[in-house]
C-alpha cells in the first residue's frame, strides 16, 4: 500500500465519539519520553498499552428532551363554566375517563324544549303526511278510473247537449223543407233556426267545458301529488332534530374525556371559569421519543434503524436503549417554512424512540445520546499515535520485548480495522493478550532500550 495514502486513512476522522462500553483495554499513562541523555542504548521510560480483547464504537453524540409520541391536548369548545375537575398533573387516566364535568343546567332545559317541540313537530306532521297521502291516492284512482266528479258532470252536460242539437238540427231542417211548400210559417221556420243556433253554442260551450275539467282533472292529481310530496318533505325535514342532537352531543361533551390512556401532565381548567379553550393535557408515557438535531456533516451516518446509548442527568450513568426512527431529508427550515441560507449550522430533525419504558425516565428530561454508527467487539485497539506506517508502506507499531529492566522495542507488522477518535483497531502476527504496545510510535525505533511505564486503566 501506498504510504501517504496510509497515513491518510489513519488520520482522525473529523467528527466521531468513542463509547469504549465494555472496555478492558488497558492504556499506558503518558511516561518518561525523552531518552535517558539522548542515548538510545540507554532505557527510557515508556507509555504503552497492555493489549486486551475491548469493544469499539463510533458514534454521534447529540442532546434532546424525552416526549411522548403520542401528545393529546384535550381542548372544548362549550363556554359553560367548569363544575368540577377529578384529575391533577400526574394522575393516570384511561382512555374515555372522565376529567372534568362542566356546569349543564341551563343546555338540560333546552333539551327539553327542543325535544318537546321535535315531538309535536313530528306528530303534526305525521297527520298532515297521511292526510295528503290519501288525497293524492283518491284523487289519481278517480282520475285514472274515470270517476272525478266535475269530469262526469261535463261529459254528462256534453251528451245533453248534443242530444238537443241532434233534435233541434232535425227541427230546423224538416222546418225548411215544409216552408217551400207552405206547410210551416216563416215564423215557425225562424224560430227553429233560432233553437237550432242556440243548442249549437250550447253544445260548443259543453265541449269546451270538459276539455276545462279534463284538464283541471289532471291538474288535480299533480297538485295533490305535489301537497303530498311538500308534506313528506316537511316530514323529512330533520332540521329540528338537527337541533336536538346537537345539544344532546353538547351535553355529552360537557364531560371531558381523556382521549387516550396515559399521565396528565398539564391541567389548565378552573373551576368556575368558561369551559372553552385549552383544559388539559395527556400524554403516553410508555411510548417516548427524543427529538434532537444532527450536525450537516454527521447527516450521511445517521440512518433509520441505528441504535442509541441515552443517558439522563438524572439517571446519571445508567443506559437506556433507543434507536433512530427518523432523520428528516432536508435541513431544519424557518418559522415560514424555507430553509434558512444565512445560518451556518445546518441541522437535521432526527428521532429516536426510546426502546423500553421505565419509570424514572420523565416527560421533558434532558437527554445525552450517542447514535451508534458502528460497532465491533472482541478486537485489540491501541491509541492512534501508536501506529506509524514503515519504509514498505506497511501498518506498524512498536511492541516491547524480553524482561523487565532488559526490555527492547520491536517494530512489528500489523492490519488497521476500524477507528474512532482516539483509538485503532489493530490485528496481525505476534498480537496477544498481555502484549505491551508503545502509545507513540514517532518516538519508539526497533532496538531501542525502553522501561514500561505506569499503565493506567
Amino acid at each position: 500500500m501506498d504510504k501517504s495514502k496510509l497515513l491518510k486513512k489513519l488520520r482522525k476522522p473529523k467528527r466521531t465519539t468513542l463509547i469504549a462500553a465494555l472496555a478492558v483495554v488497558v492504556i499506558g499513562i503518558w511516561g518518561i519520553t525523552a531518552l535517558l541523555g539522548g542515548n538510545k542504548s540507554a532505557s527510557a521510560n515508556v507509555a504503552h498499552t497492555k493489549l486486551a480483547k475491548t469493544e469499539l464504537i463510533n458514534s454521534v453524540d447529540v442532546s434532546g428532551s424525552i416526549k411522548s409520541k403520542n401528545t393529546q391536548k384535550v381542548y372544548s369548545t362549550l363556554s359553560y363554566s367548569v363544575k368540577e375537575i377529578y384529575v391533577n398533573i400526574g394522575d393516570k387516566v384511561e382512555a374515555g375517563e372522565p376529567l372534568a364535568q362542566l356546569d349543564t343546567s341551563s343546555l338540560e332545559l333546552d333539551i327539553a324544549q327542543q325535544r318537546s317541540t321535535f315531538e309535536a313537530s313530528q306528530k303534526t306532521g305525521t297527520i298532515n303526511l297521511e292526510s295528503k297521502k290519501r288525497i293524492y291516492e283518491d284523487t289519481k284512482k278517480q282520475y285514472e278510473n274515470g270517476m272525478n266528479t266535475e269530469l262526469l258532470n261535463a261529459e254528462n252536460s256534453l251528451k245533453s247537449a248534443e242530444n238537443d242539437l241532434t233534435t233541434k238540427k232535425n227541427t230546423y231542417e224538416n222546418n225548411v223543407e215544409s216552408y217551400k211548400f207552405g206547410a210551416v210559417s216563416k215564423q215557425e221556420l225562424d224560430q227553429s233556426e233560432a233553437g237550432y243556433k242556440l243548442a249549437q253554442n250550447t253544445y260548443n260551450k259543453a265541449a269546451a267545458s270538459l276539455e276545462a275539467a279534463k284538464i283541471k282533472a289532471a291538474q288535480d292529481v299533480k297538485t295533490a301529488e305535489a301537497n303530498y310530496n311538500s308534506a313528506l318533505a316537511d316530514y323529512n325535514n330533520d332540521s329540528q332534530k338537527i337541533a336536538l342532537d346537537k345539544l344532546e352531543k353538547n351535553l355529552a361533551d360537557a364531560t371531558i374525556k381523556a382521549p387516550i390512556s396515559g399521565v396528565v401532565t398539564a391541567v389548565y381548567a378552573e373551576a368556575g371559569s368558561p369551559g372553552n379553550g385549552l383544559l388539559f393535557v395527556v400524554e403516553d408515557a410508555e411510548k417516548l421519543t427524543i427529538t434532537t438535531y444532527v450536525k450537516e456533516y454527521d447527516a450521511d451516518k445517521v440512518k433509520p434503524g441505528q441504535m442509541v446509548n441515552i443517558k439522563t442527568d438524572a439517571t446519571e450513568d445508567e443506559l437506556f436503549a433507543g434507536q433512530v426512527v427518523r432523520i428528516s431529508p432536508a435541513s431544519t427550515k424557518t418559522a415560514n417554512g424555507t430553509t434558512d441560507t444565512s445560518n451556518t449550522t445546518v441541522e437535521f430533525e432526527t428521532e429516536v424512540d426510546i426502546l423500553e419504558p421505565d419509570d424514572q425516565l420523565k416527560i421533558g428530561m434532558n437527554a445525552r445520546l450517542n447514535i451508534i454508527i458502528e460497532k465491533k467487539a472482541d478486537v485489540y485497539s491501541v491509541p492512534y499515535d501508536a501506529v506509524s506506517v514503515n519504509d514498505q508502506g506497511q501498518s506498524i507499531v512498536y511492541i516491547l520485548t524480553g524482561e523487565n529492566g532488559q526490555q527492547r522495542m520491536e517494530e512489528t507488522v500489523v492490519e488497521v480495522g476500524m477507528m474512532t477518535d482516539y483509538y485503532t483497531e489493530i490485528s496481525g502476527e505476534g498480537l496477544a493478550d498481555g502484549v505491551l504496545v508503545v502509545n507513540n510510535a514517532a518516538s519508539a525505533g526497533t532496538g531501542d532500550k525502553a522501561r514500561p511505564g505506569a499503565a493506567m486503566k
